[in-house]
């Protein structure tokens, strides 16, 4: 059971890589390989500060939950705590429901995280805020191989963080019609539930494994 967990969730996870080259336009491309039915034409090509802007509210309200870097699970955008739990009034940066949160600091960590509640994120985050896309689109973008190489061209060798001012004026291509954008973002979700449910019965499945071989054994 571990394995066959494994190797689906193994499989999804290498869909989704592939579908986020395949479902957003390349180098030199306007257009992506893979498209919904029913659109049609070019994408539009926007600098990424005219896509999202920058939170900057600073905040120490004491009644709302902090995110840290040592919360998010990389590489997956899952939480690995209750929030709710943590006993904080750490000063950051407020983020509302649907912000896009990046993690600048080691990038190439790919700390991040489409915010489902309010919150206060705390450290070394970018808050991104959809101005002219669907938010779930935006959260998708970030993951894409072209903002991945962007945001790892950071200055700083021991702490690299990436730099704003490169990525707020490099072009990306976004879907004109908002609907596109919000398909997009849906596939992505349905395809984040399924990597998410396996990897919470895997995890479920090596602690019950765990605990049987001590409790099995003398």
């Amino acid at each position: 059971m571990i394995e066959l967990h494994q190797h689906k969730h193994s499989k999804l996870v290498t869909l989704k890589q592939a579908m986020l080259q395949k479902m957003f336009p390349q180098d030199g491309a306007t257009t992506p390989e893979i498209r919904f039915k029913g659109f049609l034409g070019d994408w539009v090509g926007k600098p990424f500060n005219l896509i999202t802007s920058r939170g900057s509210q600073s905040c120490s309200e004491g009644f709302l939950p902090r995110l840290e870097y040592e919360d998010i699970i990389s590489n997956s955008g899952r939480l690995n705590k209750d929030l709710l739990t943590k006993n904080s009034n750490k000063k950051g940066i407020k983020f509302e429901k649907g912000d896009v949160l990046f993690g600048k600091l080691r990038p190439y960590l790919k700390n991040w995280l489409l915010a489902s509640f309010e919150g206060i994120a705390v450290g070394d985050f970018w808050v991104l805020t959809s101005s002219q896309t669907d938010s779930s689109f935006l959260y998708r973008l970030i993951q894409t191989e072209k903002f991945e190489k962007v945001a790892n061209q950071s200055a700083g060798s021991k702490m690299p963080r990436s730099d704003w001012s490169l990525v707020s004026t490099t072009v990306f291509f976004i879907p004109s019609h908002h609907a596109e954008q919000q398909k997009i973002g849906q596939y992505f979700s349905k395809l984040d539930e399924l990597i998410s449910r396996h990897a919470t019965q895997l995890n479920k499945l090596k602690q019950i494994k765990s605990a049987c071989l001590e409790k099995m054994f003398v």
